[in-house]
């Protein structure tokens, strides 16, 4: 584990808000299946105290937060680590993929042991795990007055709003590791079929009448096409259902973790499941 000067990491987070014995004891471990059920109740309990910071209800976590099979199934796509505060499972954090650029997807604390600084050592310590990456995002809704002040203490800085969320905007925020060396987003014409994990900001010029369509699953789905363009040129931007309404001829739009491909020989940028569709501000 890194060396802790703790007079240091008193300076930069104040009193009240460290517990220092605790520092050194708090470490990030890979979650395996056995670890699901356990941090389905920690997430619950976790998120459900956020009716205490303005969440509309109070069983309002997002998908998946209290149930075992969808702790266990995130696996299979995020680097997903339990917190641990000696050999007690105390939380988790979920870091979606990507090489410079990465997302720290969800983060929650044992609300027993809130305020005690276990949530902004567990960032510290995921940040110095990823030494790559130049840029970190993350989202949290619009409402959440505790994790605003949690991430800017920290250093993430809002970017942008995130509409995913049909009942609330979020708060979209970026840290950049290391401003002489900035991560560096996509150019539109350099976009080609069978790229993915990709990141770029673009303009709208243009957008289609939205249309039904039918999925796989049989569920009734409306889809729209947009143009989204840069300096370096053009591409065709998928919009789904929501994302729709959301989005207006002249909006300057972040996507990230978008993949392109070909659909009757137009390339398109969708941003798919996993990503995500962002406002700048």
């Amino acid at each position: 584990m890194e060396h802790i000067d703790k007079r240091e990491w008193f300076i930069e987070y104040g009193p009240g808000e460290i517990d220092m014995d605790l520092i050194d004891r708090i470490t990030l471990v890979r979650m395996d299946e056995e670890d699901a059920e356990v941090l389905a109740d920690i997430s619950k309990r976790a998120f459900d105290t956020d009716v205490d910071v303005g969440a509309p209800n109070p069983e309002g976590g997002p998908p998946g937060y209290d149930d075992p099979e969808f702790q266990a199934s995130v696996m299979n796509y995020l680097d997903c680590y339990k917190i641990m505060f000696d050999d007690e499972v105390v939380g988790g954090l979920y870091v979606g993929p990507g090489e410079e650029h990465r997302v720290m997807e969800r983060i929650f604390v044992d609300p027993d042991q809130h305020r005690r600084g276990i949530g902004t050592r567990a960032v510290e310590l995921m940040h110095g795990m990823y030494p790559a990456v130049k840029l970190w995002s993350l989202g949290t809704p619009e409402w959440n007055v505790r994790t605003k002040e949690f991430y800017e203490r920290l250093g993430y800085v809002q970017v942008g709003w995130d509409h995913g969320e049909p009942k609330f905007r979020g708060r979209w925020y970026d840290k950049v590791v290391d401003p002489e060396d900035p991560y560096v987003w996509a150019s539109i014409g350099d976009l080609k079929d069978g790229v993915r994990n990709v990141d770029v900001e673009g303009t709208v010029e243009e957008k289609s009448m939205a249309r039904g369509v039918r999925s796989r699953r049989g569920e009734n789905l409306s889809v729209a096409n947009a143009g989204l363009s840069d300096d370096s040129g053009r591409i065709v931007l998928v919009l789904w259902n929501q994302q729709i309404r959301n989005v207006s001829v002249g909006d300057r739009l972040r996507v990230e973790n978008g993949y392109v491909n070909s659909f009757r020989g137009v390339t398109q940028l969708n941003i798919g499941r996993a990503g995500r569709l962002i406002k700048p501000i």
